[in-house]
């Protein structure tokens, strides 16, 4: 009697995963090492554990650097600030500013666009002393920059080129300041700060190299800068230099405004200004609104120790109140100046109109 055939037992159906995959039929998937764990915690999470991790630190220092802080010491202080000297802040702080126009006046050249000089100064004022106040600068005084361009009749892709273009200078602007006067002042600056002049000069010829660097691009660069779909255009060497030039009048005339506040520190001018420059570009990085507590404590630890901590801490109330809060109001006085002309030309034409 024929023994009879078996029928075939049917594979196994492989596993969706697996044939997507491309492995062999019922091979087991290889478990994720460590770093592939890591890599697949969310981007986001990551930030926002890096932002919390540099607030605690920002927050420990703050709390470390004003323990010797004495409230009415500083009270006193304040009151005792001579009159001349707060004029002479206020003078150096409205200079500051009309040098800020150099950035909008070289942004505009960089766009190839050109703007009626009142809203310039209008743009560039109230762009600055918005995004100084509010943080992250190249959003919060770009959209006003975009605001006021847009309604003078600037495409929005010029308006763009003239933030992109500040937001860089900005940035080419400090090092070079910084890495200049970290250069020339590093003997006087290694014994207020601790640190080596070796080390200081090593530094300054970073930032200057980079700056440098950026002029050379500038100057040799026909072709633009490619980033996936979009062309960027380097600009000119020379407007850079130009744009340099509006920067060390900016951070020279921002710095006696600081300057005329503090009391007797220790250290020449020239050296306060390569802490000042160095303090401002670690404020702009944290990206927090005005740098506060980061530029704060940058100056708190590196006048601190010749002078009462209270009377610095006066020093850099008055110094925000003058050149951070008084440009603020005033700017949203203009700007709301402006939309009132502008809603009010709207309604005219609108009613106009229909005549």
């Amino acid at each position: 009697m024929p023994t009879p055939k078996t029928k075939p037992e049917a594979p196994e159906a492989e596993p969706a995963d697996d044939r997507a995959a491309g492995r062999p039929m019922g091979a087991q998937a290889a478990k994720p090492r460590g770093r592939h764990r890591i890599a697949s915690v969310p981007r986001p999470l990551l930030i926002a554990f890096a932002m919390v991790a540099f607030g605690g630190m920002l927050f420990w220092g703050i709390a470390k650097a004003t323990a010797q802080i004495d409230v009415d010491v500083l009270m006193s202080a304040l009151r005792a600030t001579p009159l001349a000297n707060i004029a002479a802040a206020l003078a150096s702080t409205a200079l500051s500013y009309l040098s800020l126009v150099g950035y909008d006046v070289c942004g505009l050249s960089y766009a190839r666009a050109r703007a009626p000089l009142r809203t310039v100064l209008l743009a560039s004022f109230c762009g600055f002393a918005i995004g100084n106040s509010v943080g992250l600068g190249a959003f919060s005084g770009g959209a006003v920059r975009f605001r006021l361009y847009a309604a003078a009749g600037l495409s929005p892709g010029q308006i763009a080129r003239v933030i992109l273009f500040i937001s860089v200078a900005i940035g080419v602007g400090l090092a070079a300041i910084a890495g200049l006067g970290l250069g020339v002042q590093a003997a006087e600056m290694s014994h207020l700060l601790g640190a080596s002049p070796i080390l200081l000069r090593a530094i300054a010829t970073i930032l200057i190299a980079l700056a440098v660097g950026f002029l050379i691009v500038c100057a040799s660069r026909q072709a633009p800068l490619r980033s996936g779909s979009i062309n960027i255009d380097p600009p000119r060497a020379t407007l850079m230099l130009t744009q340099i030039a509006f920067t060390a009048i900016d951070v020279l005339a921002a710095t006696t405004t600081l300057w005329m506040l503090l009391p007797s520190v220790g250290m020449s001018f020239f050296a306060f200004v390569a802490i000042y420059a160095a303090a401002l570009a670690l404020g702009a990085l944290s990206h927090i609104p005005g740098g506060l507590g980061v530029f704060d404590l940058a100056i708190l630890y590196a006048v601190g120790g010749s002078t009462s901590a209270s009377t610095v801490g006066a020093a850099l109330v008055a110094y925000r109140a003058i050149y951070y809060l008084v440009p603020l109001l005033l700017s949203t006085v203009l700007l709301a100046r402006f939309e009132l002309q502008h809603s009010l030309k709207a309604l005219a034409g609108r009613f106009g109109g229909r005549k």
